[in-house]
């Protein structure tokens, strides 16, 4: 007895000094030249992929300082310093620390970190952006400088070829930082709206759990529209819709309207409207903004017309899109409106039911043929 007992406890010892086992796969690392330079074994754990310290250390170039008795290593690649520690999500990358998905865990003997760490701290590390594409097995090391939108996608958690399984949807809250975009003769500011009615949307649209949300702006921020378009593409999103509040000078202008980008006019890269037949997705926005329609108009009662424009948060939008004026700021009535107690919950409740009706009955249909 006292025998099995000690192979049973020497046994466990074993297990946990060498950790968890996990499937293999292999990822192929290219530079910007697309040049092969060698490869990283990803480890598939309970549905998370890992990665070797040891395998990024040597071939990015790096040195390790392995602290067995903390369960902590050290990487110094590019002057800078990286600290890993067993059970801790946090990644102290030089004297600001970054979280990964999951905490780093062992396997098979070695230190393994969740695949987000190349997303998240090689691309800071090289002061690139990385491509990682888990669908074809590669990691792409661009020329493209980590600027701010990269820093922006990092801390997402998004790669411009993220693995996704999931139909995204983009919402996109028009104004914010310096832009407030309208604003009431009461002091009602349209920045403050578009993102209140954005962050009500996606908790409705996440708690049906069939589809994933993000907002191209999650705090009062400065976003361009290229920012903002490059965002939804890089995230792969399917459909995006951008909120907006209207102002006019005159009192006649009110109630709501709808946006699609005109399948017969465009922006060009120097601001010029020029002729194009290339909107592929006019069919899909059209349709979007019908279901949009329906729903908005049992809340405002107003308005409702579509109209077509050379819109640029839609050029080069590679999804379906939909603006939406929700109400006239400039208006007394529309003023009166959006003064009801309940009427944020009301428009983003209609406008989620619209992102949904379309999902289940184009979006989910595309996705399954």
């Amino acid at each position: 007895m006292k025998v099995t007992l000690t192979v049973i406890l020497l046994l466990l010892v074993i297990f946990m000094a060498f950790g968890v086992h996990a499937q293999e796969m292999s990822i192929d690392v290219y530079d910007a030249d697309g040049d092969d330079i060698g490869a990283l074994k990803a480890m598939d754990n309970q549905g998370t992929q890992y990665i070797f310290v040891e395998d990024v250390s040597k071939l990015f170039g790096g040195t390790r300082q392995n602290q067995p008795l903390l369960g902590r290593v050290t990487l110094i690649m590019k002057e800078k310093r990286i600290v890993i520690s067993l059970d801790r999500t946090q990644v102290k990358l030089n004297d600001t620390e970054y979280n990964l998905s999951k905490p780093p865990i062992r396997i098979s003997g070695k230190i393994a970190v969740p695949i987000d760490f190349l997303t998240k701290i090689l691309t800071r590390t090289l002061g690139k952006r990385v491509t990682l594409n888990l669908d074809e097995g590669y990691l792409e090391l661009t020329d493209k400088p980590f600027d701010k939108q990269a820093e922006f996608e990092a801390d997402l958690g998004v790669t411009s070829k993220a693995y996704q399984t999931k139909i995204r949807i983009m919402i996109d809250p028009g104004h914010g930082g310096f832009d407030p975009g309208a604003k009431s003769k009461t002091g009602i500011i349209e920045k403050e709206l578009t993102l209140e009615v954005a962050q009500k949307m996606k908790e409705i649209i996440e708690a049906k759990g069939k589809l994933e949300v993000y907002l191209t702006r999650n705090e009062d921020r400065y976003m361009t529209q290229e920012e903002r378009v490059n965002f939804a593409n890089n995230l792969r999103g399917n459909v995006l819709i951008s909120l907006h509040f209207n102002w006019s000078p005159s009192q006649n202008s009110k109630g709501f309207s709808l946006y699609t980008n005109s399948d017969r006019i465009r922006i060009s890269n120097t601001g010029n409207v020029v002729s194009s037949n290339a909107d592929m997705f006019i069919g899909k926005s059209k349709r979007f903004a019908n279901e949009i329609r329906s729903r908005l108009s049992a809340v405002i009662s107003t308005g409702g017309s579509d109209k077509e424009a050379p819109l640029t948060i839609m050029n080069g939008l590679f999804m379906p899109g939909v603006l939406v004026e929700i109400l006239y700021l400039s208006n007394q009535k529309d003023l009166d409106i959006l003064s009801g107690s309940n009427f944020i919950d009301s428009i983003a409740k209609s406008l989620s039911e619209s992102v949904l009706a379309f999902s289940n009955a184009v979006l989910q249909k595309a996705s399954t043929n």
